[in-house]
C-alpha cells in the first residue's frame, strides 16, 4: 500500500489516493476546524488544496506495526493565504485494507513512536 499511497501523490490522482480511503475515513481530530470524517470529505480536501495550487511530494514512507508514516514536503503557492508548513507527517493508519484514519503529526519522535506502537 505504501507504494500506492506514492504513486497517488507522484501523479495527483485524487481519486487513486481515494480508492486507497476507507468510507469512513477520519482526518483530524474531533477538535480540528477543518476534520474530515468520510473518504468523500478527504477527497474534497486534497481537491481544495490542489485547486489552490499546493503542491507537495512523497520524501519517504515508512511501514510499521500501526500502518504507514508518510513524510509529505508541501509546496504552497506564493499568493496562498495559507501559512503552511513546509512538511508534514501523516500516520495511515490501515484496516481491512483501506485507511481508516491520517493522523498529523509535527514532531518526527512522535511519528515515529506512533507507527511503531500497536
Amino acid at each position: 500500500m505504501a507504494t500506492e499511497i506514492r504513486t497517488a501523490f507522484e501523479a495527483r490522482d485524487i481519486a487513486r489516493f481515494g480508492a486507497l480511503l476507507a468510507e469512513d475515513a477520519r482526518w483530524g481530530d474531533d477538535i480540528a476546524p477543518n476534520k474530515c470524517r468520510s473518504r468523500g470529505e478527504v477527497v474534497a480536501t486534497f481537491q481544495r488544496l490542489l485547486a489552490e495550487g499546493v503542491g507537495g511530494e512523497v520524501a519517504d514512507l515508512k511501514t510499521g506495526p500501526a500502518g504507514i508514516l508518510c513524510h509529505l514536503r508541501i509546496h504552497w503557492p506564493d499568493s496562498s493565504a495559507h501559512v503552511g508548513r513546509g512538511e508534514v507527517l501523516h500516520l495511515y493508519r490501515v484496516r481491512n485494507g483501506r485507511i481508516t484514519e491520517i493522523q498529523p503529526y509535527d514532531d518526527a519522535s512522535e511519528a515515529e513512536a506512533a507507527l511503531s506502537a500497536i
